[in-house]
């Protein structure tokens, strides 16, 4: 895609910007890359996060870099939805078809389960040998549409956040340490390896033990089983507890002090994600179990919830869960068991993430004195500085969104933007605090009572004070962030001129989800392949007359979104439509040709192997099913050049010449120009780095394996193994 001239400056003056402070802490944009990927590969991912944070402020668009950062974003569970964005990124660069998994992840993370089975979907169509398992996160989505329709109001008490590996230990309920067991050898199977799940739970005054073990075989996982005490204190033979057993996994069963009640851990069920709790009731008479019973939402979530365990009253219990933690940490609440739990019907499905955060209240002691109340309120910081900004989404108009610090052209701009956001913070935070104190206003004493009701007035005011400054400085930023472009952006100010209503937002060859709504003029030519031209994106609806005498206009709204995708013309072959295009380029610059079947968008590569034979193009699909292992090759790639490459990108390339360098014609007749060939990602990385610093800044690392292109992802999965 092109940019105008005046962003296309505006793009080159903040790389150069961001650049140079990149540089300032020593190190070099490649080893910056290459820390990042060693960790990434050694799926140290909190290490490489910050480190893609890095380069992702220096290439906002880079598709690795967005890939790299979603994964990481993703495995550690943190800014899911900052994630989702980058994941979208690197899914329009075709990063790589592990891409669909992990925005399939996000989404069902967040519980936006619709769009989770939409991505798990097409990773499905691209590794179809692992449909299976991506089969069974489709149906717990599935599952979770049902279960998140109500939700749970959880008494809790406290929580904790702990260590993964021993994080039973840390559960504080009346003799629950009495009842835990260490396996002994006659409950052991040849499968099991030890480990936090190889423990067992013996009821009070119980005849049975209860644990998990993958029997005889591995094939449907851990089950779950119990045995019988014999008079020599030994245990009996196994008997397992088929009607709670699954496919998938069950672990930690418990039993309650009621010598009924089991509760177990499964992903198999009714699960909407990893590990949900479930409970199931025996029947003494008919010696029989009652049908699992999932224990809804928020105590399960789409995360892992694990080992709930009741006191000897039946009155407190414990579980854990990583909704809240990255990999190697669970969060371990204790709750009151409430018979009758209040449900709610969720209203509104975007503060499912929220209220899947379970919060435990602040318990103020009786005789707390009046000053440790007022130390404990928060004092006004700036938690948002220049060095660590996170990502965001600021709209400063139709055609632009910033997303870093470093795009502001305007120094002044960009401070009230960060002013802004520390007021928010601080805000948040304070509201946070009123809702605890208002929480604990009854337990105090009579004495302590008007004290803390004076001070819920201050904090909930002052919230209220910084809301108000964050709202006007966000409105104040944006002014003065678009003021400064019209002035100081070279071309923006006559653009802005003399364009028609609506500026034209983007073109390009991947669109999000369309639906058709209307043709604008009155014939639509409609056959099996037909090629059209599309001329752009805008943020408003045309007339027929903005689009001058070009034939057939037809308009299809985006769905979703408030824009506008406009194509032209209707041509039996790519031949004629490249005839055709260049009448349309002297109004619409940067249109291009896509293809149509049956009037649906279709691949313009399948299009032109069936309608124009005598193009040849290269393979785009690349099959994991046919695999093989051939010599990876590394390349950097400048660009795609619909006429003559530009003489000042040769004369830019002139220094690199002791590398390879092709030029070569694509299936849409384009010269693809790249850069090297190396068999050493590192090496191809340190290149496409010293392309860009010549002034190259769209370059990019492209993969092969033999003559097929692959993506980067696919070409480092093929030299592990």
């Amino acid at each position: 895609m092109k940019l105008p001239y005046g962003f296309a400056i505006l793009a080159i003056f903040i790389g150069q910007i961001v650049v140079a402070q990149e540089l300032k802490n020593g190190n070099s944009e490649q080893q910056v890359e290459e820390k990042a990927f060693a960790f990434f590969d050694s799926e140290n991912y909190e290490s490489a996060l910050p480190l893609y944070e890095q380069l992702i402020s220096v290439y906002p668009q880079d598709g690795e870099y967005n890939y790299y950062l979603g994964v990481c974003k993703t495995e550690l569970n943190t800014d899911l939805l900052e994630a989702i964005d980058h994941l979208k990124i690197a899914a329009r660069k075709n990063e790589s078809n592990s891409t669909y998994y992990y925005l399939g992840r996000a989404f069902h993370m967040t519980y936006q389960f619709h769009s989770a089975i939409r991505y798990y979907r097409k990773f499905c169509e691209k590794y179809k040998r692992k449909a299976e398992g991506i089969e069974r996160l489709i149906e717990m989505c599935q599952n979770g549409l049902a279960l998140v329709n109500t939700h749970y109001k959880i008494p809790t008490v406290k929580k904790q956040e702990v260590d993964r590996l021993d994080f039973f230990h840390n559960y504080d309920i009346k003799g629950f340490e009495d009842r835990l067991e260490k396996k002994v050898k006659q409950l052991y199977s040849k499968y099991d390896k030890g480990g936090d799940k190889e423990i067992t739970v013996l009821a009070k005054r119980s005849r049975y033990i209860y644990f998990s073990s993958y029997g005889k075989n591995k094939k449907n996982g851990r089950d779950l089983y119990r045995a019988k005490r014999k008079d020599d204190g030994s245990w009996g033979e196994w008997q397992a507890l088929t009607t709670l057993n699954t496919k998938y996994d069950e672990i930690y069963p418990y039993m309650a002090n009621d010598e009924r009640t089991l509760y177990f851990c499964s992903q198999g069920h009714s699960s909407m994600g990893g590990f949900d709790i479930f409970k199931s009731i025996y029947n003494d008479v008919t010696e029989t179990w009652s049908e699992p019973e999932n224990l809804g939402f928020p105590y399960n979530s789409t995360a892992n919830d694990l080992f709930f365990a009741t006191d000897v009253n039946d009155e407190y219990a414990c579980f854990a869960s990583s909704r809240e933690n990255g990999k190697k940490l669970l969060t371990v609440y204790k709750i009151k068991v409430n018979t009758e739990p209040e449900q709610r019907v969720v209203l509104n499905k975007k503060a499912l993430p929220s209220l899947a955060i379970i919060k435990a209240k602040t318990v103020f002691k009786d005789n707390i004195p009046e000053q440790k109340l007022i130390s404990e309120l928060p004092v006004y910081i700036q938690k948002y500085t220049l060095e660590k900004f996170p990502y965001f989404n600021f709209k400063i108009d139709d055609e632009l969104i910033y997303h870093f610090l470093a795009e502001f052209r305007s120094n002044e701009a960009r401070n009230i933007y960060m002013e802004a956001k520390n007021d928010e913070f601080n805000a948040d935070s304070l509201e946070t605090v009123g809702k605890n104190l208002l929480d604990q206003l009854e337990k105090l004493k009579e004495t302590q009572r008007p004290t803390v009701s004076q001070m819920i007035s201050k904090v909930y005011k002052r919230s209220k004070e910084l809301y108000n400054h964050a709202e006007m400085k966000f409105l104040q930023a944006k002014s003065v962030e678009s003021d400064y472009l019209s002035k100081h952006i070279s071309g923006r100010e006559q653009e802005n001129k003399q364009a028609p209503k609506e500026v034209l937002v983007m073109t390009s060859e991947i669109l999000p989800q369309k639906k058709k709504v209307k043709i604008v003029s009155k014939k639509k030519i409609v056959q099996a392949y037909e090629y059209r031209i599309q001329v752009g994106i805008f943020s408003s609806r045309q007339t027929k007359d903005f689009f001058e005498d070009l034939p057939q206009v037809v308009e299809e709204k985006i769905e979703g979104e408030q824009m506008y995708k406009y194509t032209v013309g209707s041509y039996p072959k790519f031949e004629i439509a490249k005839e055709a295009i260049h009448e349309v380029r002297q109004t619409f610059p940067n249109s291009f040709i896509v293809a149509y079947k049956n009037g649906k968008k279709t691949s313009l590569a399948i299009a032109i192997k069936i309608t124009d034979q005598e193009y040849s193009h290269d393979s785009m699909n690349y099959d994991r099913e046919n695999e093989k292992n051939e010599n990876i090759i590394f390349k950097v790639q400048i660009g795609a050049f619909a006429e003559e490459v530009p003489e000042d990108v040769k004369e830019k390339l002139k220094p690199f010449s002791k590398y390879i360098i092709e030029f070569r014609k694509d299936y849409r007749n384009y010269t693809i120009c790249t850069v090297g060939n190396f068999e050493s990602y590192s090496k191809v990385c340190k290149l496409k780095v010293e392309l860009r610093e010549e002034g190259l800044k769209d370059a990019f690392t492209v993969a092969y394996s033999g003559k097929d292109k692959i993506t980067i992802q696919q070409a480092l999965e093929i030299l592990r193994q």
